[in-house]
């Protein structure tokens, strides 16, 4: 990636899945339940009610949600390629 990429849709699918469309047209589901346990913010995402209630921020640079809680769109897009390549490599 060798611009800022920003995020124009978000779309939650369960406590973790979110599914992301970027600004270059690319639409990947990412999953951040692994994060879910990190962080006292990001612990109270694992509620479906608490994950569904998000809104992109920063014009499209993140994921964000009322407690404070967010995720950046590049660090969204890199897992989300990791996570592709991974399910690539077991299939």
């Amino acid at each position: 990636m060798s611009k800022l990429l920003r995020l124009t849709a978000v779309t939650p699918s369960y406590p973790g899945l979110l599914t992301l469309t970027w600004d270059d047209g690319v639409t990947m589901d990412v999953d951040v339940s692994d994060s879910l346990h990190r962080h006292p913010l990001l612990r109270m995402l694992a509620a479906r009610e608490v994950f569904e209630d998000l809104a992109l921020i920063n014009n499209g640079g993140g994921v964000g949600w009322a407690n404070g809680a967010d995720f950046c769109a590049q660090a969204l897009r890199l897992k989300a390629e990791a996570q592709a390549a991974s399910k690539r490599k077991t299939a």
